[in-house]
């Protein structure tokens, strides 16, 4: 993959989002998501705040520093514990109240998606960067990790709407060997999954059947790869 495919389906992504949010009418975004207890305001200032950049840039790693790939970034320990879960719901919501006294949740979501591709197209996507709390990665790895918040979060939108999800090719092709990394096999043949119901199921937006959790045998039991 490189990092023009990373910045393309991020950017393709992020405006197949906008565009849904500029025709919601104002009552869905008062609507219970199935991010408990995020309501759609606040789930679409989760998505904004995930892929914001900021003004500090990206450091250079340290020469010869261990790299660490999109795979790795989500095998954090702290992921899956209530803790973290907490500090993001509580940090979300705090940052929701101070933008939306100032804007809504769709143009925050505009302004800071453009931002931030804006300023990823002029950085060198194969540069390897120290990106906190994680390490050195190659930056074209980073923009894989948004692309999956984007998406990931994009399919909770849809769910919530209950309308079918919009996920972009380009998306679902960069995201997909993270979810085989995170596997550890490729998907078996007679699971007959296709790239979306690969997100769904990797991303716990779905649970396994138990067919499907036969087939994987156990592996199964990696599932949701990632939340």
């Amino acid at each position: 993959m490189s990092g023009r495919d990373a910045l393309v389906a991020l950017t393709q992504e992020s405006r197949a989002l906008s565009a849904v949010l500029r025709d919601l009418e104002p009552e869905g975004l008062k609507l219970p998501t199935n991010c408990p207890p995020w309501d759609m305001q606040e789930l679409v200032v989760h998505i904004a705040a995930s892929i914001g950049l900021g003004d500090t840039g990206f450091p250079d790693a340290e020469p010869h520093a261990p790299l660490v790939g999109a795979a790795d970034y989500y095998r954090r320990p702290e992921r899956d514990t209530q803790v973290y879960r907490q500090n993001n719901v509580d940090q979300t919501q705090e940052l929701a109240r101070r933008i939306l006294a100032s804007t809504s949740a769709a143009q925050w979501f505009d302004e800071i998606s453009h931002d931030s591709i804006a300023k990823l197209s002029q950085e060198d996507l194969d540069r390897i960067v120290l990106i906190s709390g994680r390490g050195a990665m190659r930056l074209s790895d980073w923009v894989v990790t948004r692309v999956i918040s984007v998406a990931a979060h994009g399919l909770d939108v849809a769910l919530t709407l209950e309308w079918t999800p919009w996920t972009t090719p380009s998306a679902l092709r960069v995201m997909r060997p993270v979810f085989t990394a995170l596997l550890g096999i490729e998907l078996p043949v007679d699971l007959n999954w296709d790239d979306q119901a690969f997100l769904a199921a990797a991303t716990g937006r779905r649970p396994l059947t138990g067919d499907e959790r036969t087939l994987l045998g156990p592996q199964a039991e990696r599932f949701p790869l990632l939340s």
